[in-house]
């Protein structure tokens, strides 16, 4: 029985077309300079992390510490479906937001009154669902030309008319049935559409791939894992592991304008058996420097070699330029899964620093202070047929997951979710575990552990100055991405369902909302007729959701000090013509 999902536009009623033909949504396409340029623009937020360094910081300033307490809801409106978990980041451009829901569904919404404008449901095939192992969240969209762009789970690739939501192009991007599925925002850089996949606990050998933004045609293709005679080959054993190596690329990265260079984060082996991979194992685990036109790696980094514990150093490069032991430096700095926190030199990957964001790590006994390489620690090494190994800090959920930062350059702050909890792995027996396409392909059983009543914590560092400015701590994990803005509020949200502002200069909290289910998404900021709005979906699902029971929920926020709301004459009921047919006499 396949999944019961399609596509529809609401009923075009005379009213509704005069919204449409009135509304902003109707200016002009997103170039190629806006991207460029994103930052500049306030009012919008046109990309996932808003500018090519991924910052997720917003210029707007009315909304401040002196006020933010004065913030009331503007509306709400429910994404329905299966209540899977929301994780996305939303767009605005030119009065719409557009964003993604469970399942890769994707909505566009007039923001004056938030009344659906067109809503696309994906339709899959039958088993689809065994190939999500960490459920059916989605994490958002890009915008070029008049084109939204949207992956769906099953490895396909998207382009929707803005205005109306009609399928432009699709081109595939793998086959779902080998283990391969696609929940990440595209990034879309000049006329090339970027995609990242997930599967590497399905064997899945991880790659970035590049298709035309007008008309959906492949451009190039680039595996993390080389092939035998490929720079860093000789880091995998000389057998056929590589085919299934994993290094996956799952979360959406980043771009320098200035120098043409793609910056992407990269996963963890496969399998989870290092006996199976012996050898550093490039580039799992690593940030990679690419030309986007041609997919060619410039050179890479790798934090966690040989990785048995799912450290995936997939987290998206924040690039900031900043002062390092007195000197002008561009680098990229990012919260690993393996419990530091890294600032590299992105023009040659040079390592500058790390500090620990947890308590107690102890894979490693630390890291080289030159190169930042770690002394592993053999202990905590599951082997084949061993028994259990635990505790192991951080667990494989990690100090810091997919959830994204934010940076603001007026206070120099990185602000980030950090995570303290522990895990047990006990690795399969030597040739039990065998690859077939599909199946899960790890070898090993995982048990996570609190290690104490405080789990997550919300954390600005000073990147200039190597330190943890000061520290927010919360009972439960920190699984919400971070918003900064121009005014000095820290917006974020937690898995009590709380949407929060915090005064960023000192992490006091200044307001909260309960949302009514736990937030695991992106909040932004855009302005509208003049006026600061913050908007956040809500919506407890992904990993979260395998240790906390909690109510599910689906439903995007929008908040603003005063904010005005235009109902208009359009409204997202439709008439069930069936049981409700006109009555004609």
């Amino acid at each position: 029985m396949k999944t019961t999902m399609m596509r529809f536009a609401i009923a075009a009623s005379a009213a509704l077309a005069a919204v449409l033909s009135a509304s902003p949504g109707s200016a002009g396409p997103v170039t190629t300079d806006d991207l460029v340029k994103a930052q500049d623009n306030a009012g919008e937020w046109v990309m996932y992390g808003r500018d090519y360094r991924n910052w997720r910081y917003s210029p707007l300033a009315e909304i401040t510490p002196d006020n933010a307490a004065k913030l009331t809801p503007a509306w709400a409106m429910s994404t329905g479906g299966q209540f899977g978990g929301l994780e996305a980041t939303p767009l605005f451009h030119a009065g719409v937001l557009y964003f993604t829901a469970d399942y890769g569904r994707v909505f566009a919404v007039d923001a004056k009154s938030g009344n659906i404008i067109w809503h696309y449901e994906p339709e899959y095939e039958d088993g689809f669902n065994a190939m999500l192992c960490c459920g059916p969240i989605h994490r958002g969209l890009a915008l070029k030309g008049d084109l939204v762009y949207s992956m769906r789970l099953d490895a396909k690739l998207e382009a929707f008319n803005a205005a109306d939501g009609k399928i432009a192009w699709e081109a595939k991007i793998d086959e779902w049935k080998n283990g391969v599925t696609t929940n990440s925002a595209p990034l879309v850089v000049g006329d090339h559409v970027i995609v990242g996949v997930s599967g590497g606990e399905y064997g899945v050998r991880g790659y970035l791939k590049s298709f035309n933004a007008k008309t959906g045609a492949l451009e190039w293709q680039t595996y993390t894992i080389p092939a035998p005679g490929e720079t860093g080959s000789e880091t995998w054993p000389k057998d056929d592991s590589w085919k299934t190596g994993g290094g996956p690329t799952w979360l959406t990265g980043s771009y320098d304008a200035e120098t043409n260079t793609l910056y992407w984060g990269v996963g963890n082996p496969g399998s989870w058996q290092f006996e199976q991979h012996l050898g550093d194992n490039l580039w799992t685990d690593s940030t990679l420097a690419l030309d986007p036109d041609t997919g060619k790696i410039k050179w890479g980094y790798q934090y966690t070699p040989n990785d048995s514990w799912d450290y995936d150093a997939m987290a998206t490069p924040i690039l900031i330029d900043t002062t390092i032991d007195g000197k002008a430096t561009k680098t990229w700095a990012v919260s690993s899964r393996n419990g530091y926190f890294y600032v590299l030199d992105r023009t040659d990957g040079k390592f500058l620093y790390a500090i620990p964001m947890v308590e107690n790590i102890n894979w490693t006994s630390g890291l080289d202070p030159k190169t930042g390489k770690p002394t592993i620690n053999e202990a905590m090494k599951p082997k084949q047929g061993a028994g259990q190994v635990q505790p192991i800090v951080p667990g494989l959920e990690g100090g810091t997951n997919w959830f994204p930062p934010a940076y603001d350059p007026d206070l120099g702050l990185f602000f980030v979710g950090v995570n303290q909890w522990g895990m047990g792995l006990t690795s399969w027996e030597k040739g039990k575990l065998q690859y077939k396409p599909g199946d899960l392909y790890m070898g090993v059983d995982y048990q996570m552990y609190r290690m104490g009543e405080t789990i997550g914590h919300i954390r600005a560092i000073d990147v200039a100055n190597k330190k943890v400015a000061w520290d927010v701590p919360s009972p439960l994990p920190v699984f919400s991405g971070m918003l900064v803005t121009k005014g000095g509020v820290l917006f974020t949200g937690d898995q009590r369902g709380r949407f929060l502002a915090l005064d960023a200069k000192t992490g006091k909290e200044l307001w909260k909302f309960q949302t009514g289910s736990g937030i695991n998404a992106s909040p932004i900021s855009y302005e509208l007729d003049g006026k600061q709005y913050v908007a956040i979906l809500s919506g407890l699902g992904g990993d979260p959701s395998f240790y906390y029971s909690a109510p599910k929920g689906g439903m995007l926020w929008v908040f603003a000090i005063d904010g005005k709301v235009d109902e208009g004459g359009a409204y997202n009921a439709e008439v069930i013509e069936k049981m409700l047919p006109a009555f004609k006499q």
